[in-house]
């Protein structure tokens, strides 16, 4: 399906995705979580839409890898956002607590 060659990029960008998220609201906590998570969280979506854009261009050339950039933000916007709701729900029902 092609999708194979997609998985050492996304491991990659995944790893630094997560390492963005984690040590940016590692700093930023100390306020408002929820606002820590959303900052965090964004910066670590724009490291996404940047890394599959960098993958890409080496694929397939710049100019046709913006074609992907809006899907990517809709992705990375759509996780944010699902992804902030469910942990204060978790937080709230004792499922689990984030630090």
């Amino acid at each position: 399906s092609g999708y194979a060659s997609y998985a050492p990029a996304t491991f990659l960008i995944k790893g630094l995705m997560a390492l963005t998220a984690h040590y940016l609201f590692a700093m930023l906590k100390k306020g408002n979580k929820t606002a820590g998570r959303i900052i965090s969280g964004f910066i670590a979506e724009a490291v996404m839409v940047g890394g599959y854009l960098l993958f890409e261009s080496f694929l397939y050339g710049f100019v046709p890898s913006l074609a992907n950039v809006l899907p990517n933000c809709i992705q990375g916007v759509a996780g944010l956002a699902i992804g902030i709701v469910l942990v204060n729900i978790f937080e709230k029902n004792n499922i689990f607590t984030a630090e």
